[in-house]
């Protein structure tokens, strides 16, 4: 599968947070946003192409050590950014 069958929602999401979301690195189509908490720090949040069976990592760290995985199904990718999102906000 490939990001046009997610990209809808991670755009809803990313809008309804006034984040801006990243879709290049190196050359390399990725999905990417990049959070600062209120304490100042940054985190990152990236998602992956969807798998044969449907399911989605999103990943979450503070670029240091801490990190969460997610592995969702399509239809709880939003619920899962969300989950992703408020981690951060806990650094």
């Amino acid at each position: 599968m490939s990001y046009a069958s997610i990209d809808s929602i991670i755009n809803e999401w990313v809008r309804a947070r006034s984040l801006t979301l990243f879709k290049l690195y190196k050359e390399s189509e990725v999905r990417a946003v990049d959070v600062v908490n209120q304490h100042g720090l940054r985190c990152q949040i990236w998602v992956d192409e969807p798998d044969s069976s449907g399911k989605v990592g999103v990943h979450a760290w503070d670029y240091k050590r801490k990190r969460n995985d997610y592995d969702v199904t399509i239809d709880r990718l939003s619920a899962c950014l969300d989950q992703a999102y408020n981690w951060c906000q806990t650094l």
